[in-house]
């Protein structure tokens, strides 16, 4: 008989708590294990952990869930029980799409993500690959850099600011604010003290964009704010801090999480060096199949909400009633056992059909496409240039966060 270990003899899964938010997946794995949907009395919310529960009922037309309380509840909401009532979406001052339920969300997301579609998409390759090697080109006479922010934040900021119409030159301020907007308090889980202001700030550079595309006339040449501004929603047109609301939601996606998995990525290819030479044997068949690994192990997101609307819905042997929220924890179903063989460790070329690093169903990451081609291009390009690169792993340091944990800091060295 196994050994109970003292996690399991006194198993108690808070998302919020300090000990999971620093290393949350030892308690996935016995949420997979044991408690497959866990009930957390003081949120009013269940924490479903496997992947093809969360695959169900993300697919599944029974289930009513809906996102109007939103997709990424603090612990302050959490801890606010609604009754079994759920509030209607709201529609003036308009909430951002992720909050939105159908057909309002298809309506407004699909107003913003011209330039992300995968023709569009395809046009970036040479901006991001020219982006990519005159970045590198600096680092590498450094001797020494920061591969998360300094090389993959590098980058994505820029593409951001390129897919928004921003100028070139915002993209360091906009990496600023984005990590510092999306730090978790490492204490007790939520923003942190800061959040509001740096949130301001973030809220007012997009704001000016929306107002100097509509003095411009928004003529479509900026595809997704100009999208935004000629939507006809609901019988009026959006303000420009409707806009910057609805901007904020994708840019802070398409500038945070990716440095994220990168810089892992990056950490376990120097940690297992015979898969970083089976890698660079092939760099531009394999660095594509090694990015869907990276997305799989390091993806940062851990976990997003929901709440069930309407009416009741079975799920196992257990009945999710009208307000009961679900912690759907996307990280836990991506190392799960029964989907992925020895799911916790990394594996470049895994055979795998899907993982869901970019969520499932209607709220698939509207980011996809660009996320794959800069991760593609980044790793390609780095290992070309640096292919005996080492990481100083003393000093690395992995973020204590409840939503977005990753390694902020990869200490990567040139040989």
């Amino acid at each position: 008989m196994a050994a109970v270990s003292s996690l399991e003899r006194n198993f108690v899964y808070d998302p919020f708590a300090v000990d999971v938010m620093r290393d949350p997946y030892p308690y996935y794995k016995v949420l997979r294990e044991k408690y497959p949907l866990y009930w957390i009395e003081k949120y009013g919310a269940w924490a479903i952990s496997r992947y093809q529960d969360i695959l169900k009922i993300l697919t599944d037309p029974r289930a009513h869930l809906t996102t109007t309380e939103g997709t990424l509840m603090s612990p302050s909401m959490m801890r606010r029980k609604n009754g079994g009532i759920v509030p209607p979406p709201r529609l003036n001052p308009l909430d951002i799409f992720p909050n939105m339920p159908s057909p309002y969300y298809e309506q407004i997301r699909q107003s913003a993500i011209a330039p992300l579609r995968p023709h569009a998409v395809a046009g970036l390759e040479d901006f991001i690959r020219a982006r990519v090697r005159q970045r590198l080109e600096e680092l590498i006479a450094r001797g020494r850099f920061n591969a998360t922010v300094e090389f993959g934040g590098y980058v994505a900021s820029g593409t951001t600011c390129r897919l928004a119409g921003l100028p070139l030159d915002q993209a360091p301020r906009l990496l600023e604010l984005v990590n510092r907007s999306t730090s978790r308090n490492p204490e007790k889980g939520g923003f942190t003290d800061d959040y509001q202001e740096v949130s301001k700030q973030l809220f007012g550079l997009l704001a000016d964009l929306s107002r100097s595309r509509r003095k411009a006339g928004a003529d479509g040449s900026n595809r997704m704010v100009d999208g935004l501004l000629n939507l006809e929603f609901e019988g009026r047109r959006l303000t420009d801090d409707e806009v910057a609301a609805e901007l904020v939601s994708i840019i802070v996606g398409a500038t945070e999480t990716l440095p994220k998995v990168v810089g892992a990525g990056l950490l376990e290819l120097w940690r297992h060096p015979d898969q970083r030479a089976e890698v660079l044997a092939d760099l531009k068949t394999n660095a594509r199949i090694a990015f869907e690994e990276m997305l799989r192990y390091g993806a940062p997101a851990q976990w997003f909400t929901r709440t069930v609307v309407d009416r009741p819905y079975q799920l196992r042997e257990y009945t999710l009633m009208p307000g009961d929220r679900l912690i759907i924890i996307y990280a836990s179903a991506n190392r799960d056992e029964r989907v992925f063989e020895k799911a916790d460790q990394f594996i470049w070329n895994r055979p795998m059909e899907e993982h869901l690093a970019f969520g499932y169903g209607m709220h698939f990451c509207v980011g996809v496409h660009v996320a794959r081609l800069e991760g593609r291009i980044m790793l390609e390009e780095l290992l070309r240039r640096i292919p005996a690169y080492e990481v100083d792993e003393p000093n690395a340091r992995r973020v204590i966060s409840d939503f977005q944990l990753g390694w902020m800091e990869v200490p990567l060295i040139v040989k």
